[in-house]
């Protein structure tokens, strides 16, 4: 049996800020910080907002069920599947449950658990306001008497994507969309409609949340002891740059020659269309440079590993072609074989590399590696901290070692360099400060796509 975590100093003024916000808060502590165990001891300090809904990504609901039973003295069910038992039975101090059910479940918990308290665990996914789990979690936190929600990284684009989160915590203070909008996302009126992938007033949001409802603290700031984060971009040389090049520059003659059912497809979206297909290209292309690196980094060094890809095509290269024993956690693996999976990576010693694709970068605690490898680049800034953050939280040891393996003389080149400027605006709004970037990284790139190929050579 695990010893129960003591709270340390921060976590304990974590807890003490959420009742001094009346328990309706965002905990926002960058990653690494044990959200969960704050929210937890939160939970076990006010027993009048009993029982709790949990609402979390599915993959995570049996590690907030073991934190839960190791370190309190709560116990929750959890809800599998679409379909509420036919009859009622759940434990009094609530139910945890996943984001994609929760519009079935909605009923049966309002008639049945009657919470008190609704935990929402990486808020960030229901950021988009009309999105049916969105729905759900308006409903189920309507009349509710306490409201934490959750995430290292509560917007991982542009201030837009925080309004839904703030709304479902305090819709006294950010009643409207629209208003919120015209005073932080610095809208454009577009031939379309407007616009709103902007931001403006930062500072003043910024200041907004730290008074009313925001709990945030750095690493830096609380874990002085904690190891540095050193990134590294590495250039990557692609197999065929002439390949490469025939798709920059006359993209449909290409297409039609790889694919001709796309390229019919593409001639309404040619712009649009070409972003994804250079950086899957990309991706191909540098596969093998990319294996090689890793392997050699394997052979150089006897340290454990996260290696990241977004498409299939670079996880089944890394699967057959990594010299050392691993494991994967993409989504086709189940939500218990996952938690197996990070167990063996974690306790084995054999077990050098984690091969994860998106669905690995949120939740998983993997600080038996120090090293985390981006075979690809992800289009929101917050998933690489996400992803980061596997290895660099409480319990790391050493230096955390991130390397962007980026193939030279591609689109790749600029996407890291926009995402990097991304970062700025996520900084902004939760630690305070002031940035100019307004544009999406993928309507950036389309716009920039638009005035000839993109095919950068800078290294950031």
């Amino acid at each position: 049996m695990s010893e129960r975590a003591k709270p340390k100093p921060y976590q304990k003024d974590g807890v003490e800020d959420i009742e001094c916000f009346e328990g309706r808060a965002l905990l926002a502590d960058e990653m690494g910080l044990g959200k969960t165990l704050q929210a937890l001891w939160f939970r076990a300090r006010n027993p009048q907002i009993s029982p709790t809904v949990i609402v979390t990504p599915a993959h995570l609901k049996y590690q907030w069920e073991r934190e839960a039973a190791v370190h309190t003295d709560l116990r929750y069910d959890i809800a599998e599947g679409r379909t509420p038992p036919k009859h009622p039975h759940h434990r009094r101090d609530g139910i945890i449950i996943n984001y994609e059910i929760l519009h079935w479940w909605l009923p049966y918990i309002k008639e049945h658990v009657k919470p008190k308290s609704v935990f929402l665990d990486e808020v960030h996914f229901i950021s988009n306001p009309k999105a049916k789990r969105s729905a759900a979690v308006r409903k189920l936190c309507k009349n509710i008497d306490s409201v934490v929600a959750m995430s290292g990284t509560p917007l991982v684009n542009r201030p837009a994507e925080l309004w839904h989160t703030l709304h479902v915590i305090r819709p006294d203070l950010f009643p409207s969309f629209w208003s919120f909008a015209h005073e932080y996302c610095k809208p454009r009126l577009k031939r379309w409609g407007w616009d709103f992938s902007g931001s403006n007033n930062l500072p003043q949001l910024h200041k907004l949340l730290k008074t009313y409802l925001m709990v945030r603290r750095l690493k830096s700031d609380v874990l002085t002891d904690l190891p540095a984060k050193i990134r590294s971009v590495v250039p990557i040389e692609i197999s065929d740059i002439a390949e490469y090049r025939r798709a920059t520059d006359n993209f449909l003659s290409w297409l039609r020659v790889k694919d001709a059912a796309a390229a019919a497809r593409a001639r309404n979206a040619e712009k649009l269309t070409q972003v994804g297909y250079l950086l899957r290209l990309a991706g191909k292309l540098k596969c093998k440079a990319a294996v090689t690196w890793i392997n050699n980094y394997l052979t150089e060094s006897d340290e454990k590993m996260l290696v990241f890809g977004k498409h299939q095509q670079m996880i089944r290269a890394l699967e057959k072609k990594i010299d050392a024993k691993h494991v994967t956690i993409d989504g086709n693996v189940g939500k218990r074989e996952r938690q197996n999976r990070v167990d063996q990576f974690n306790g084995d010693p054999n077990t050098r590399v984690l091969i994860g694709s998106e669905a690995a970068i949120t939740g998983l605690n993997l600080t038996a590696a120090s090293t985390v490898i981006f075979t690809e680049l992800f289009w929101r800034p917050g998933d690489h901290t996400q992803a980061e953050d596997r290895i660099h939280r409480i319990g790391q040891e050493n230096t955390s070692w991130i390397y962007y393996l980026v193939a030279n003389g591609t689109i790749e080149n600029r996407l890291c360099e926009l995402i990097q400027g991304k970062q700025e605006v996520l900084s902004s709004v939760l630690d305070g400060g002031e940035i100019t970037n307004q544009l999406s990284v993928f309507s950036q790139l389309i716009g920039e796509l638009e005035n000839g190929p993109i095919t950068s050579n800078s290294q950031s």
